[in-house]
């Protein structure tokens, strides 16, 4: 099974639909693993009003020889 991670992704105007959620959950946790291709996939966004952020759940992409390794 693979790990999972998270991203908060806060609200703004720039943000029309869900969409523009995707392309940034999947920029972002690029961004984050040192990734320069390839795809994340991204398995939920949700959304919490009480903190008005979107809070989109990926699968942690496997990178050889980066810092993104699995743990044995």
């Amino acid at each position: 099974m693979s790990e999972l991670s998270a991203l908060v992704i806060r609200v703004n105007g720039k943000i029309r639909d869900l969409g523009d959620l995707l392309a940034i959950a999947r920029a972002e946790a690029m961004k984050r693993h040192g990734l320069k291709h390839g795809r994340v996939e991204v398995l939920e966004i949700v959304y919490v009003p009480s903190q008005s952020v979107y809070v989109a759940l990926y699968k942690t992409p496997d990178v050889r020889g980066g810092r993104c390794k699995p743990k044995s």
